[in-house]
């Protein structure tokens, strides 16, 4: 499959505002990402929260510059925010909110939200716009009736699928899902899944699936990127990371899925919480909550090394590389 997104070297670093002392800090939200999303393929990225995977989003669809690095999207640079050339850009790529409620106009029917980006992009008017919006009701599960609703009058699921209907009116190429089912009940996030994997494969989208749901981020994605505190700590293809999982914080995730039949046996119980971006540990992020972490670890920070198909950030996973060699 060929690359659709290069992203080489990103860092997203905020400045916080003055105390009352007159000191700013800096907080490096996304810290030297290399990563490349290939036409046709969902690729999942996960972590805890404030591990930067949302602002990783923004960057991916050019809302927001990156400090330093770029994104090269189909082999140009991703144009600046709010540029000519990044708003005819904006038609290809499209963003699926966490939360549909709050993305939707609450004084605007269903029907107009959808057409919205059909008019503001020039795509269709009249009969060929009310059509449009009509099939792409049909195409996420809408029926015809809805259409003159307002967004309290649906269900949260309903909600998601207009949002949905939304992002495919112009005929994106690439979606970044940031949490689409996060607020939904178990039993509408699996319809909404469902909805996205036969969309994708439908229409052969490329898909960004954003997520710290690992149960739904296994059944969607083909690969996966795990993000710790700003960093890329392991990728590999989805069966492998979750069968096989190689950097402890991975293998922590992966342990803390439910089985059904099986107890709590087993789980890796991570200790303390995520290091403050503003203060990050020396060495590898990591190791202040790693059970394997030794004084090398505090010392030295890792890069990603390939093995066996897998990416991975880890002292003790390059140790073992060069042990097996």
């Amino acid at each position: 499959m060929s690359i659709l997104l290069d992203v080489r070297n990103v860092v997203q670093t905020y400045t916080t505002a003055r105390t009352m002392f007159g000191r700013t800090s800096e907080i490096r939200a996304v810290d030297g990402i290399d990563l490349t999303v290939r036409e046709g393929e969902i690729l999942g990225i996960v972590g805890e929260s404030g591990s930067g995977k949302s602002t990783l989003g923004r960057m991916l669809l050019g809302l927001e510059t990156p400090s330093r690095g770029e994104v090269i999207y189909r082999g140009n640079p991703m144009p600046p925010p709010h540029s000519v050339e990044w708003r005819a850009l904006r038609a290809h790529m499209q963003l699926i909110f966490q939360d549909p409620l709050a993305a939707l106009d609450r004084r605007m029917t269903i029907a107009r939200q959808i057409a919205e980006p059909l008019e503001i992009h020039g795509l269709a008017k009249g009969d060929a716009l009310r059509n449009r919006v009509a099939e792409l009701m049909a195409k996420v599960g809408l029926r015809k009736d809805q259409a003159n609703r307002y967004p309290h009058e649906l269900s949260g699921g309903q909600r998601q699928r207009v949002v949905i209907a939304r992002a495919l009116a112009s005929a994106p190429r690439f979606l970044v899902c940031d949490e689409p089912v996060s607020a939904l009940d178990v039993s509408i996030q699996a319809q909404v899944v469902n909805l996205l994997r036969d969309l994708q494969e439908r229409e052969r989208l490329t898909m960004v699936f954003i997520s710290h749901d690992l149960k739904v981020v296994r059944n969607i994605c083909d690969r996966v990127a795990v993000m710790y505190l700003g960093r890329v700590v392991e990728e590999a293809p989805s069966d492998q990371i979750f069968s096989d999982p190689r950097h402890p914080y991975t293998q922590a995730l992966v342990s803390s899925i439910p089985r059904p039949g099986q107890g709590l046996s087993g789980r890796i119980v991570l200790s303390g919480e995520p290091p403050n971006p503003a203060n990050r540990p020396t060495g590898c992020a990591f190791h202040p909550r790693c059970r394997f972490a030794d004084a090398q670890c505090a010392a030295t920070q890792p890069e990603l090394q390939r093995h066996d198909g897998h990416l991975a950030a880890c002292l003790k996973f390059v140790r073992a590389r060069q042990f097996a060699a």
